[in-house]
Formats: C-alpha cells, sequence, structure tokens
C-alpha cells in the first residue's frame, strides 16, 4: 500500500518494491495506489496489501483501536521506520491568505483520511477556529491541486514528504505559496500532539519558493500485517537496508528508511522478522 500516484510513498516503495524482486525473484510484488495511511492499513486490513505506509499516529491508533479505528483494532505490526512526511499547505501565489489563522469564510481542499479528520481540525482549533468556520471538500491530492488551479479552493493541503510532483507541478504553472506555521502555534500543537515534530520544507524545493517553510511533520513507517511470515519480513529489511546507496536513486528522501531511522516512530509492536534483522 502506497500513496497518491506520482507521491513521495507511491514512487518510493514502488521501487523498493522492484529491489525486492530483483533480490528475491519468487516473490511477485505491486505498489498500490492509495489516499495515505488510513486506507493503506484498511487494506491491509482486509487482506488487500501485505505491506502498508502509514504515519506514526495513524499505526498507533489502528494497533490500539482507538480514533478512526475506534474499537476495532487492526493487527499490524511496525517494520522500518523511515523519512518525514510533512505538511503542505498551499495558496495562490496572489492569495491574501497569510496563515491558518485567514481561513475563516475560505474554502478549503484536504486530502482524504487522517487529514481531513483529525489534522485539519487541529490545525484550526490551534488558531480559534473550527471545521464550521470553513467550507471543506475531502478529496485527492491531483484533485486538490486543480481545486486550487481553477479557483475552485482558497487553500490546499496534504501530508506529504517533498517533492511531491502533483504540487511541484502547480508551483511551476501557477505558481503558490507555502504557509509556514510560527513558533508559538507549532509549541501548542505538539504539546498536544506528540506525534508532531517541527519540520522544514527546504527553499528552492518548489518554483518560486526560496525561504525555507517551517511546518510540522510526523514520521512515516512501513507495516505490515502482524501474521506476516517472519522470513519475509526478514527479507524485506534486509533488501531495503542493503540496498541503501540505491534508495537515493528511487526518491530523494527513500534512503531515510535506513539502519538509523528503523526503529524511530515505533510505537506499535516490531514485526518479529525486521526484529530479528
Amino acid at each position: 500500500g502506497g500513496g497518491p500516484s506520482s507521491s513521495a510513498n507511491y514512487t518510493t516503495f514502488a521501487g523498493i518494491g522492484n529491489l525486492i524482486t530483483q533480490d528475491h525473484p519468487n516473490y511477485m510484488t505491486n505498489t498500490e495506489i492509495s489516499t495515505g495511511s488510513q486506507e493503506n492499513i484498511r487494506m491491509i486490513q482486509n487482506g488487500t496489501v501485505q505491506f502498508g505506509v502509514a504515519m506514526t499516529d495513524v499505526a498507533a491508533a489502528a494497533a490500539n483501536g482507538t480514533r478512526e479505528f475506534e474499537g476495532a483494532p487492526v493487527a499490524i505490526s511496525h517494520v522500518m521506520g523511515g523519512y518525514t512526511t510533512m505538511l503542505h499547505m498551499f495558496v495562490p501565489s496572489d492569495s491574501d491568505i497569510q496563515s491558518i489563522g485567514d481561513l475563516k469564510g475560505k474554502k478549503l481542499a484536504v486530502s482524504k483520511g487522517a487529514m481531513a479528520q483529525y489534522y485539519m481540525p487541529t490545525l484550526l482549533d490551534a488558531y480559534d477556529l473550527t471545521m464550521d468556520d470553513v467550507s471543506v471538500t475531502e478529496t485527492a491530492l491531483q484533485d486538490i491541486c486543480d481545486a486550487v488551479n481553477d479557483g475552485n479552493a482558497d487553500f490546499g493541503i496534504h501530508i506529504t514528504p517533498f517533492t511531491s510532483s502533483p504540487i511541484a507541478d502547480l508551483a511551476a504553472t501557477k505558481g503558490i505559496r507555502l504557509l509556514s506555521i510560527d513558533a508559538e502555534h507549532i509549541e501548542k500543537i505538539v504539546a498536544e500532539n506528540p506525534f508532531f515534530y517541527e519540520s522544514i520544507i527546504p527553499g528552492g524545493t518548489y518554483t518560486g519558493i526560496d525561504e525555507d517553510t517551517v511546518v510540522l511533520g510526523t514520521r512515516n513507517n512501513l507495516v505490515c500485517g502482524s501474521n506476516m511470515d517472519e522470513e519475509v519480513v526478514y527479507n524485506v529489511v534486509k533488501t531495503i537496508i542493503q540496498h541503501h546507496d540505491d534508495l537515493a536513486n528511487v526518491h530523494p528522501q527513500a534512503d531515510q528508511f535506513n539502519k538509523e531511522n528503523a526503529v524511530k516512530g515505533a510505537l506499535i509492536d516490531i514485526h518479529p522478522g525486521a526484529a530479528k534483522y
């Protein structure tokens, strides 16, 4: 289970899948397009996929049967920690919106899943706003970019590692600004949501945006069904770590799935196959 088409998650794990097949020709791998963490875990739950990418808090909610998985825990295990996935909040370059605090009465295009259900209300609450103060459309990343481009949304938001191809295309064609979060609000949000931490989207990542953008991020992890074969999980981890030098060619941040980050963000049980490696 990956992410939206052309996203960092999809690109990274399509590439990792090829490396796994290269090392283990008897394994057939396929990366599914999805809306992200929640859908990936649901697909693990119903057996559509065996592995999936999930943000720290979503994986914990699933394993513990809380939040969107209330009363229905999913048997998943941690395989590897990887790169930071960070808030991308973007508006047309000529917009009068300078911060989340300016969103009252605006039209928001918000990615489906945890972003729309949990992160967006949290962000608004930090600025003394609620979901009733805005008009929200929950949709996929490409549709978010199209809505901002066409003027059907004043503000788009998606949580993803950089560089996101659809957002990069929008920046290059229409021209956008990325919104930062000031230190006071970062501190306030992190205090109540410790899975978040301050993150930077470096200047120059997207066309026309030369300054660093200060946002919130959380770690992206590879998870699997807890009943996955121990040897298979061991071999997947082994391939990812031993092909470290190849991962940067897959995606600029893919090599953050490495030994140093392997257990970072592990708020759920580590799969025995991963622990063995």
